[in-house]
């Protein structure tokens, strides 16, 4: 097989990661309520007596900062991955330019953007531009180390660039971050058989068929590696569970 079916994005695979997302403008609005409270706490000298039941205007100022810094701090974190998630919906649409726009915002509202770098990646991708996508992945993994679906995508424009050896090695350390990725499986299956090793390829998406038995591409894929292998016959009932998968979810 040449081609790797399927790109992980944020929104379908990483919902809950994006919760580590603090932005930027989140750590203005953390400092600026932070310097408004010390300088409520110094200027009306609270550091003598906490709540003075003749003057109650220090405590209640106090808290009316915290609570000010802490919905603004709220909303801005929905904001921020909010973005996020309108641009995977556009990419999913297939409005990939669109789709940039958002991530771009997240981008340069966030602090430490790994999953917005991951996404705005993707987008690249699509868009044919292969070296923006790979320096998006590269700045997503930079950011969190850990992002095992930016090492998955980043394995995607390395398999497209023709460099197998080093998609491989993206899609092993996804795998190490997270054994049941069964994308990563599927597409090191793909790069493994466009390297003529069938029989690794065979386990790679005998594994992702395994943990996602609905995943038509790692079906396919499978039965094109058992064609290759002399096996025709489980090759032809692959790509017959693949085409009735593929049924039931238009129906």
């Amino acid at each position: 097989m040449s081609r790797v079916p399927v790109s992980a994005t944020p929104a379908e695979t990483e919902a809950g990661k994006l919760l580590r997302v603090s932005g930027r403008m989140f750590d203005l609005v953390t400092f600026g309520s932070g310097a408004a409270l010390v300088a409520t706490f110094l200027g009306f000298r609270m550091y003598q007596s906490l709540f003075d039941a003749a003057n109650p205007l220090p405590p209640i100022v106090f808290a009316a900062i915290a609570s000010v810094g802490m919905i603004a701090a709220l909303i801005l974190f929905h904001l921020s991955n909010s973005e996020v998630a309108q641009g995977d919906r556009l990419v999913k649409q297939g409005r990939h330019q669109e789709a940039l726009v958002r991530y771009e915002r997240a981008i340069r509202m966030v602090r430490r953007p790994s999953y917005a770098w991951t996404s705005r990646g993707v987008a690249m991708k699509y868009l044919g531009r292969v070296d923006e996508a790979l320096r998006c992945h590269e700045n997503a993994i930079r950011l969190d180390p850990e992002n095992e679906v930016a090492w998955c995508n980043l394995g995607t424009v390395y398999f497209k660039k023709g460099e197998l050896g080093k998609a491989l090695e993206c899609y092993d350390k996804a795998i190490h971050l997270r054994p049941r990725y069964a994308i990563a499986w599927n597409n090191k299956g793909v790069v493994l058989a466009r390297m003529n090793q069938f029989e690794e390829a065979n386990r790679c998406h005998t594994k992702a068929t395994n943990l996602r038995p609905t995943y038509v591409a790692a079906w396919l894929n499978r039965g094109e590696v058992l064609a290759r292998l002399g096996a025709n016959e489980e090759a032809q009932r692959c790509v017959e569970r693949a085409r009735s998968i593929s049924r039931g979810a238009s129906a």
